[in-house]
C-alpha cells in the first residue's frame, strides 16, 4: 500500500508500468523447494547417437554447371537495446561466467532473527522471512522479506523500524522489485526500485521526508543483464559455492548505479550460537558502496555448513561505527 501510493500520488506513474510490477492473486501455488531437499540444478546426460552405418557409393561423373549459393548472413539478436552502454555489456560477460554456479537455498517459511549489536550494546533485531511464492504481473517471483526493529531500550536513544522486501525471478534469480521503507526517529525513507529486464533499464522513486526538508527523486538507469539488488544478495551468496578460496564480483543495482560486491570464501569456522555449536563457512566480503549509512569496506557473513546454508553471523562497517548480528531464533 505505502508503494502504490507512493508512485500514484507522489510520482504519478504510468498505469502500464504499475501493472507489470503490481502483485497477482496465486490461485495454485508455485511449488515451493521442500524443506528436506535443496534443489540442485542437474544436467542431463548427453544421449549416445547410434553409430551410422555409411555404404560408398560410386556414381558416374556428369559433366555439371557450377551452381551459386547466395551467402545468407546468420543473424543473431542481441539481448541488448540500441545505444547500450559498453561498459555493462562488459560487466555481463564477467557475471555470465559463475551466474550458472549459483544454486538457491530456499525454504517457504523460514524465518531467522539475528540480533543486533551497535558499538557493544544490544540495539534491536533483523528478521529475515522467506514468503511464499508468488506472482509480479505474469512472472512467478520469489519474496524476501526483512525488518529491523529498535528494542524498546534503545528507542528512547533512537527508534528505527525498517521494512525491506525483494522480488526476484524464480527462473535465473533475477530482482525484478525492491523495496526499502524506514520509519525512522529522524526520518521518513521510502525507497522503490523497479528493474524492467525487457528494456533493460530501472526506475528509482525515493521520497525522504524531515521535520526540515521533504525530497522527492525519480531516477531511470541502464542496467546490465545480471545483478542483484541491495538484499537479494544475500540469498545469492547463501547459494553460491563455497569452497574455499573461491571469489567472484557481483553486480549490485542501487538507486540507478551499478555497484560491486567483491566476494571471497575464507572457509570453516566453528561457532557457539543460540541454536547449538555449528560448523560455519565464513565468507569475506569487499563493498564499494557510498550510501550515506553503509560505507565501502569489509563486510563478514557466515553460514551453517549443512543443507540449510543458515545465515548466522554478520559484521559490517558503517559511517558512525561497527554493527554485528547473530542469530537468536530460528524457525523452519
Amino acid at each position: 500500500q505505502r508503494n502504490k501510493k507512493l508512485i500514484t500520488e507522489d510520482f504519478k506513474v504510468e498505469e502500464e508500468v504499475l501493472n507489470q510490477f503490481a502483485e497477482q492473486k496465486v490461485e495454485k501455488p508455485v511449488k515451493a523447494i521442500p524443506a528436506e531437499k535443496i534443489e540442485k540444478k542437474k544436467q542431463k546426460p548427453a544421449k549416445k547417437k547410434a553409430a551410422k552405418v555409411t555404404r560408398k557409393v560410386i556414381k558416374p561423373k556428369l559433366p555439371q554447371k557450377p551452381l551459386l549459393k547466395a551467402k545468407v548472413p546468420v543473424v543473431v539478436k542481441s539481448p541488448y537495446p540500441q545505444d547500450f552502454p559498453e561498459k555493462l555489456k562488459d560487466f555481463d560477460k564477467g557475471s555470465v561466467k559463475f551466474w550458472h554456479e549459483f544454486s538457491p537455498f530456499l525454504f517457504v517459511g523460514e524465518e531467522t532473527t539475528l540480533s543486533l549489536t551497535y558499538m557493544g550494546i544490544s540495539t534491536g533485531d533483523i528478521t529475515i522471512t522467506t514468503k511464499p511464492h508468488t506472482r509480479l504481473g505474469e512472472t512467478d517471483v520469489y519474496h524476501f522479506h526483512a525488518r529491523v526493529k529498535t528494542s524498546s531500550y534503545y528507542s528512547y536513544l533512537y527508534e528505527l523500524d525498517d521494512v525491506v522486501d525483494s522480488y526476484v525471478k524464480m527462473d535465473d534469480f533475477i530482482p525484478l522489485k525492491f523495496s526499502l521503507i524506514q520509519r525512522e526517529s529522524s526520518q521518513n525513507i521510502d525507497d522503490l526500485q523497479l528493474f524492467d529486464l525487457k528494456a533493460l533499464k530501472t526506475y528509482t522513486f525515493y521520497k525522504r521526508v524531515t521535520k526540515d526538508k521533504n525530497k522527492k527523486k525519480k531516477k531511470v538507469a541502464n542496467i546490465p543483464l545480471y545483478f542483484q539488488d541491495p538484499f537479494s544478495i544475500v540469498y545469492y551468496i547463501r547459494g553460491l559455492p563455497m569452497d574455499k578460496g573461491g571469489k567472484y564480483r557481483i553486480p549490485i543495482i542501487n538507486q540507478g548505479k551499478v555497484e560491486f560486491m567483491l566476494v571471497e570464501f575464507v572457509g570453516k569456522e566453528q561457532l557457539k550460537t543460540k541454536i547449538g555449536k555449528k560448523e560455519a563457512y565464513k565468507v569475506k566480503i569487499i563493498s564499494k558502496h557510498k550510501g550515506k549509512t553503509i560505507e565501502g569496506g569489509n563486510m563478514t557473513f557466515w553460514f551453517s555448513a549443512d543443507e540449510r546454508r543458515i545465515f548466522l553471523k554478520f559484521k559490517a562497517k558503517i559511517k558512525i561505527g561497527s554493527i554485528s548480528g547473530e542469530i537468536s531464533k530460528y524457525k523452519e
